[in-house]
């Protein structure tokens, strides 16, 4: 029993001593450590390039969103009624001027061709019959006239009686009466035959329009007939653009009356297209309207784009038209760090440590962006992080 009871309170002194050492550990951790720890070193980061940030003379600007067109598009339609058996192309596909994109049913279009040759040959043969019939009435009115002037002269020599007279005077109208008939069908017989032959051309041509091609090099952007649909005159069936040339179509504010008046037929402009982020274009104004839209109250203007700039129908964009200068503080585009939706900037401390700087970016300067707040003047940043993460880093600059 004695040896039991020593056993336990063995037992008891060793977890006693135990929880002592920890309650010390805890202790020590709460004061900092044993005393010969110290700080972390501040992890420095060499050849990265500061500046200051300084007010700067820049470009004073109409900005105006937009998009992109064609500078040529044609809706392609049906010039004649009927139904479609071939649709030769697909969206995207590129055409050459002339290329077949659509096969009206020919048999229709060519039945009424044939009506109409038919009814041509009809007047060709009725003309014909008319212009013998003439003939044949201007001959008996010859004779018939040569009789009455012989039965003139036997009159006034007495040498007929009025009876005989009379009758050949009747005989001598008549076949005037009939001549004139004659001519008068003849006529009507040309002009039937005129409106024949009008029709025969309008029926041969119409029969051409059952091949419906490109009007121009081009690419099909839209297609909107399927095989076996009935089309009429003047209906769409595909839409085609040239791309060799393209405009960007933008919207100036009309309240900027003032620096619209500066804009004119061959002004230049900066094009920035959110399709081709980091590149810019050089545009030139081609067309302006004269008056505002009463609706949006903006003026539209239309920039020629250049022909290698190799954009697409639809992209969206802005494009800046130079009014002056103003002064504005300007970083690199480079110096500009996103995370997410922000945008900020390493801004440098006396220190020389870095830190992450939330900013308010401005207008796009071509390479350089405005800086609205965020950072003063006077102020030191990284001009080119290069993606490298310099937040709480001391940064040696390069040369």
């Amino acid at each position: 029993m004695k040896i039991a009871k020593q056993s336990w309170e063995d037992l008891g002194i060793a977890l006693a001593v135990r929880l002592l050492g920890f309650l010390l550990a805890l202790v020590l951790a709460g004061c900092g450590g044993s005393p010969g720890t110290r700080p972390q070193a501040v992890e420095t980061v060499r050849g990265v390039r500061v500046e200051t940030l300084r007010w700067e003379n820049v470009p004073d600007e109409i900005e105006a969103p937009g998009s992109v067109a064609a500078a040529a598009t044609a809706q392609v339609a049906a010039r004649a009624m009927g139904t479609v058996t071939q649709v030769a192309v697909h969206e995207g596909d590129r055409v050459k001027r002339g290329q077949l994109l659509v096969l009206l049913d020919e048999r229709e279009l060519a039945a009424r061709r044939n009506a109409a040759r038919a009814a041509l040959e009809e007047a060709a043969a009725a003309r014909e019959e008319a212009t013998r019939a003439v003939a044949a009435a201007q001959a008996q009115a010859d004779v018939a006239s040569k009789t009455y002037e012989r039965f003139v002269f036997l009159r006034d020599q007495k040498s007929v009686s009025p009876q005989e007279f009379d009758e050949v005077e009747a005989k001598h109208r008549a076949a005037l009466a009939g001549l004139e008939q004659a001519k008068a069908r003849r006529q009507q017989a040309e002009a039937a035959h005129t409106r024949a032959e009008a029709e025969v051309r309008a029926a041969e041509a119409v029969a051409g329009y059952a091949r419906v091609v490109a009007p121009f090099d081009g690419v099909v952007v839209r297609r909107m007939v399927e095989t076996g649909s009935m089309v009429a005159p003047g209906v769409p069936l595909l839409i085609v653009e040239n791309t060799s040339r393209y405009r960007m179509e933008v919207s100036v504010p009309a309240s900027a009356a003032s620096e619209a008046t500066r804009l004119r037929k061959g002004t230049s402009a900066r094009v920035r297209l959110d399709a081709l982020p980091g590149r810019e274009l050089a545009g030139k104004v081609v067309e302006l309207e004269a008056g505002a839209d009463p609706a949006s109250q903006t003026l539209r203007v239309r920039i020629e784009l250049p022909h290698d700039a190799g954009v697409r129908s639809g992209w969206f964009g802005r494009a800046w038209f130079r009014r002056g200068e103003r002064r504005a503080l300007v970083v690199p585009r480079s110096a500009v760090v996103e995370r997410g939706q922000l945008r900020g900037v390493y801004a440098v401390d006396a220190g020389q440590v870095a830190r992450w700087r939330l900013v308010t970016p401005g207008a796009s300067l071509a390479e350089r962006v405005e800086i609205l707040s965020g950072l003063s003047e006077g102020e030191r940043y990284v001009t080119d992080p290069g993606g490298q993460e310099l937040d709480g880093k001391k940064v040696e600059a390069g040369r």
